[in-house]
């Protein structure tokens, strides 16, 4: 085909969405109700695999006075054992070529290695003794706990996290732990060590509601044989659950002005509590926030980037999380536009609520969310992860399976039902992290509900 013969007035049409089989799952318990669940997917051509420890490690289960204890915890697994100091373990971290990843989400902690397939074994070695005899020497931990009180400190001057933080204490009430930073407090942080991150492990990484996960190379055989001979002693009963009631902080919608005097720009924040992650319309709701907020394509990029210039992108997602996470629109904006940012943010919101999806809407979405799918699981990590998920929430190992086509029949009136029902403008909690005197006045105009104005905390 020549230069001169090709169509430039109009993209290319998508093409059909290509077939992809998620990789087999096999779950096995490796005992009784005190001992860990293992779970393997073969996955990919590349000699690799991933394994992952998850843990009810959390931060959904932290006491408030101890908040940021389950990410300390977490990150300092790394400190050395009770066989390896700091020093020997990231040795015998490195000979193995390996980096170990832990981190903790509001639901689970998870520990985990990607090696080649030949050092298994030994990986695995290494994992179970990170996993099981953790150390916490007071030196390695009290420095990694001051990076963490550093990284607190960062986002109170950070405006996006600064707005990200304020947004949760302002849409959850006071004793809801989302309505705290995963990271903590400086003052709940500041007094943790070792006693305490030894307490928190010995109750939250128990075998008997722990799972292990292999993906990659190994066929499930062999992972099962290694996985049983450093594991398979591995028992304890299971963690206490952490139940919780969500609450919004306010029934109706509030303005917060976090006082940032001399910001050039404003941070918004929009939101209020969702739903949670096995509510039966999280389909539905998936589609519908991708037109609304969750791609470049969405009604709020659209309008607030494409069509008024007021910025570089504007989003909407839920948190979907074991309890009601929650539901935000987010977008930063200069300081002079700010109020009609959000007021144009609420049209299209309002007009997704009214009239529902074009057809031509819905089908983009379905098909870019089918479409990105094989994208996001293309690595033995990214396999792991969702295998982690299905442990998390309890899902069905046949989950991925069916996921394209539970998406490929939401309908457009689903899509219009779940917008009445779940996004509500008229409890909104609106966060704007921005210069007081410039903003206060025009979003007094809009009219949407009482204003507030908060200092930045000391």
């Amino acid at each position: 085909m020549s230069a001169e013969s090709l169509e430039r007035t109009r993209p290319p049409e998508p093409g059909p969405v290509r077939n992809f089989d998620f990789p087999a799952v096999t779950r096995v318990r490796l005992g009784a109700d005190d001992a860990p669940e293992l779970l393997t997917a073969r996955h990919g051509d590349v000699p690799l695999v991933t394994a992952q420890v998850v843990v009810e490690g959390g931060a959904a289960a932290e006491a408030a006075a101890r908040a940021g204890i389950a990410r300390l915890t977490s990150s300092a697994l790394e400190a050395g054992t009770r066989r390896r100091d700091e020093e020997a373990l990231a040795w015998e971290l490195e000979s193995l070529g390996v980096d170990l990843e832990t981190a903790a989400s509001w639901d689970a902690a998870t520990v985990g290695v990607t090696v080649h397939v030949d050092r298994l074994d030994p990986a695995l070695e290494l994992l179970a003794e990170i996993v099981r005899q953790p150390a916490f020497p007071a030196d390695p931990v009290h420095r990694i706990r001051d990076e963490q009180l550093a990284d607190i400190l960062q986002r109170t001057k950070e405006p996006r996290a600064l707005a990200s933080d304020a947004a949760a204490r302002f849409i959850f009430a006071a004793d809801v732990p989302y309505a705290r930073p995963i990271l903590g407090h400086r003052d709940t942080v500041g007094d943790l060590g070792p006693a305490q991150l030894r307490a928190f492990h010995e109750a939250r990484y128990r075998a008997g509601s722990a799972a292990i996960i292999v993906t990659g190379a190994a066929d499930p055989d062999r992972a099962r044989e290694v996985v049983t001979r450093h594991f398979g002693d591995w028992r304890g009963r299971p963690a206490d659950p952490a139940p919780f009631d969500v609450a919004p902080r306010a029934e109706e919608t509030r303005v917060h002005i976090v006082h940032r005097p001399g910001s050039v720009q404003s941070e918004i924040r929009m939101g209020h509590v969702g739903v949670d992650r096995h509510h039966p319309d999280y389909f539905p709701l998936t589609v519908m926030n991708t037109i609304l907020g969750g791609a470049f394509t969405s009604r709020l990029n659209m309008s607030l980037r494409e069509k008024h210039g007021f910025t570089y992108g504007a989003r909407s997602g839920f948190g979907f999380r074991r309890r009601p996470g929650p539901f935000s629109v987010d977008v930063a904006v200069a300081s002079d536009v700010t109020a009609r940012a959000i007021d144009e943010a609420l049209r299209e919101i309002e007009g997704l609520r009214q009239d529902g999806p074009t057809a031509d809407e819905l089908d983009s979405a379905r098909d870019y969310l089918r479409g990105v799918m094989p994208l996001k699981l293309q690595t033995t990590t990214q396999v792991a992860s969702r295998l982690a998920e299905l442990v998390v929430y309890d899902l069905p190992d046949d989950y991925f399976d069916t996921m394209r086509d539970r998406i490929a029949a939401v309908t457009r009136e689903d899509v219009h039902r779940v917008a009445r029902e779940n996004v509500r403008p008229d409890r909104l909690a609106v966060v704007v992290v921005g210069d007081a005197e410039q903003i206060e006045t025009p979003l007094r105009e809009l009219d949407l509900g009482p204003i507030e104005v908060h200092e930045i905390p000391a």
